[in-house]
């Protein structure tokens, strides 16, 4: 029968909102088990009762819920649309209703919590007992897994009833005792007990041969329950003295509801009961033999109040349950490149993925050949991480990798592999020559006439680069002297050297320039190891290039085509065997052309006497005024006519 439209529905959805504001919220992703008596539903039907469910169940914010006294597949489908799906429609799932002699057990799960959910049938006297696997979201393991038993024991107290519910909770017990050591379970539902020394009730907390079925009170309050003060806080039964017709009255004064656990869920480890979370829903601790809403519920609103009266002759009872600590770490740790002997670190964040309250995530951290991880254990509370310093070795160079091992109490994945791989390089070595370490080195622009200069290229080399060795950068230049003429075509720019040479072009600016002169500079390289890797950025030796420029003015012919006084630049210049330089002569006139070297001693004297007009070719071949070959190096031919003085700069090659 579907919900008919309730008398005061416009007053309920005021007092729903209000509630709302008051209700206090379960701990953030405790997992919440409920056991509800919903009173022959929905069979006894009213308008306005499904809102009323409504409320509680969305202050109630279930995880798990069973459900007694529900008559059919009917009946689970409405509680689920009306009373758990209304608010956010497909929020909740429910297990398929099992038919069977007075069958009134369901079952009904958060999507967002609860995996799957399956389930067995104990055929238990007078009434079925229904038994559930939950499955957790995001979990494998068998250990985090429950099942939840919803019973609906014998009522009534005369030796009858009382044997009756003995015999059921004989086989009940007996199922769980069929368990494997360990499991974790939950029995709950309507017990319809007095008093803690009935004998169903031993059957299921006492000791028997085979505990693996034994259940423990979360409350551990024995007694006699019924119309007890001692007891009030945990009467669920019934909320009315005087409620709705087909409700039963009198009164909050027994202990009808519990939820019974194993020891499994006692240890405090992984999936665990969350100690003193066992509550009846709205009971304030005022309610013996009086009504859940009046006078004023100290613990919940009137709304609430009003809507536990008015839903069923029980009120909820709940507990919470820890789920289990869950390892997320990275798969792998990279830490590229470092430099040999340097430090090389890198941070491996450890993280308790599970939300709190879970259990603690306790692990260690075990370290492969090459890399070094901390000792010892470390703790992890839910939803918080911890960064761990990993280390690799350094000493030698070459590629290194292996797994760390993350071993915790994460039921799916006690031992998580994390792969660590990294490469140990030599330095850099920068060199300005293709085939050897050569630190220094000359540029020169040769000899030329104003106008005639080019441009030249200069290669940094990384001398003996492979995939074991740091790359080069040059990250800074300087040039002294040359008059200011020596610059950076485009302005100096870092670059790096591998394979392949860092090349950059030079310009001598002739504007202007004194003919007949030698411009001289010093340009300085910094150079370093490749930033960005561990231990990098390190500097490196320099590197020096003598910078060379000589202004020629020879031309031969004057302007009026006199031949004028000139000597020219030698051809080739370098040179290894020979080179030749003009001379140009207007007159017959007395020569001498000598030959000199760096240092500003006489190395050979090639003309000496009087030339006649005209132009003449001077050669020197490399040797000396003794015939000797002369080493490399730089020489300065001077030609000297009267007071006319040129001097020109060859290189010798050898």
């Amino acid at each position: 029968m579907l919900p008919r439209t309730p008398i005061r529905r416009p007053l309920m959805t005021f007092a729903i909102l209000v509630f709302l504001l008051l209700a206090v919220a379960q701990p953030a992703s405790a997992l919440r088990v409920v056991t509800y008596n919903i009173l022959n539903w929905p069979g006894l039907d009213w308008p306005g009762r499904y809102l009323y469910f409504q409320t509680v169940m969305d202050s109630l914010d279930a995880d798990v819920i069973i459900v007694q006294e529900i008559q059919s597949q009917t009946g689970t489908n409405q509680f689920l649309n009306y009373c758990l799906n209304a608010s956010v429609p497909g929020e909740y799932s429910a297990d398929l209703f099992i038919n069977g002699p007075d069958t009134d057990n369901a079952i009904f799960y958060k999507n967002s919590v609860v995996d799957t959910v399956t389930h067995v049938t104990i055929m238990t006297d007078v009434r079925w007992t229904m038994e559930y696997t939950v499955t957790l979201n995001g979990y494998d393991s068998s250990e985090a897994q429950f099942k939840i038993l919803s019973t609906h024991l014998k009522a009534g107290s005369s030796s009858s009833d009382i044997a009756t519910r003995e015999d059921q909770c004989e086989e009940i017990r007996a199922h769980m005792n069929g368990y494997p050591t360990g499991t974790h379970f939950i029995l709950g539902g309507d017990f319809n007990m007095y008093t803690s020394s009935e004998a169903g009730y031993q059957d299921l907390v006492g000791s028997q041969a085979d505990n693996d079925g034994r259940c423990f009170d979360p409350v551990n309050k024995p007694g006699y329950w019924h119309d007890s003060y001692t007891f009030r806080r945990l009467h669920t039964q019934a909320p009315g003295v005087s409620p709705p017709s087909g409700f039963t009255g009198g009164g909050m004064d027994d202990r009808y509801d519990q939820l019974l656990i194993s020891v499994a869920l006692q240890d405090g480890d992984g999936l665990s009961y969350i100690t003193n979370s066992h509550k009846a829903f709205g009971n304030d601790g005022y309610r013996l033999n009086n009504d859940i809403n009046s006078p004023t519920n100290m613990e919940i609103s009137q709304v609430m109040a009003d809507a536990l009266y008015y839903a069923s002759d029980h009120i909820p009872l709940l507990l919470e349950l820890q789920i289990p600590a869950k390892v997320n770490v990275a798969a792998s740790l990279v830490f590229g490149k470092a430099i040999i002997g340097s430090t090389a670190e890198e941070l491996l964040t450890v993280t308790n993925s599970a939300s709190a309250p879970a259990d603690e995530l306790d692990y260690s951290l075990a370290d492969p050949g090459g890399f070094t991880a901390p000792g010892g254990s470390f703790q992890l509370s839910a939803g918080s991480g911890a960064d761990h310093t990993i280390s690799m070795e350094t000493a030698s160079t070459g590629e290194k990798a292996g797994d760390l091992t993350v071993s915790s109490n994460d039921l799916d994945d006690p031992a998580k592999d994390v792969a660590l791989s990294g490469t140990v390089v030599n330095h850099a070595s920068p060199s300005l020559d293709a085939a050897s370490v050569d630190p220094a080195d000359t540029l020169d622009f040769g000899s030329h006439e104003i106008g005639a200069f080019s441009d030249m290229v200069l290669s940094v080399y990384n001398d003996g680069y492979g995939s074991l060795q740091a790359l080069l950068e040059i990250y800074d230049a300087a040039i002294v002297g040359g008059d200011g003429r020596f610059s950076f075509v485009g302005g100096f720019t870092e670059e790096s050297a591998g394979a392949d040479a860092a090349e950059y072009t030079l310009h001598f600016d002739d504007a202007g320039a004194t003919e007949s002169t030698l411009y001289t500079a010093i340009l300085t390289l910094s150079n370093r190891d490749e930033s960005g890797i561990h231990g990098g950025g390190g500097a490196l030796s320099d590197l020096t290039v003598y910078l060379e420029a000589f202004v020629d003015e020879w031309t031969g012919v004057s302007d009026d085509g006199i031949l004028r006084l000139a000597l020219s630049s030698g051809a080739p210049n370098p040179f290894t065997e020979r080179t030749s330089l003009m001379f140009a002569l207007p007159s017959s006139s007395s020569v001498k052309v000598e030959i000199f070297d760096i240092a500003g001693r006489l190395v050979r004297t090639l003309e000496s006497g009087v030339l006649p007009a005209g132009e003449h070719e001077i050669a020197w071949t490399g040797r000396d005024d003794r015939g000797r070959q002369a080493a490399s190096g730089i020489y300065f031919c001077r030609a000297t006519v009267g007071d006319w003085r040129e001097v020109r700069k060859v290189v010798l090659l050898r």
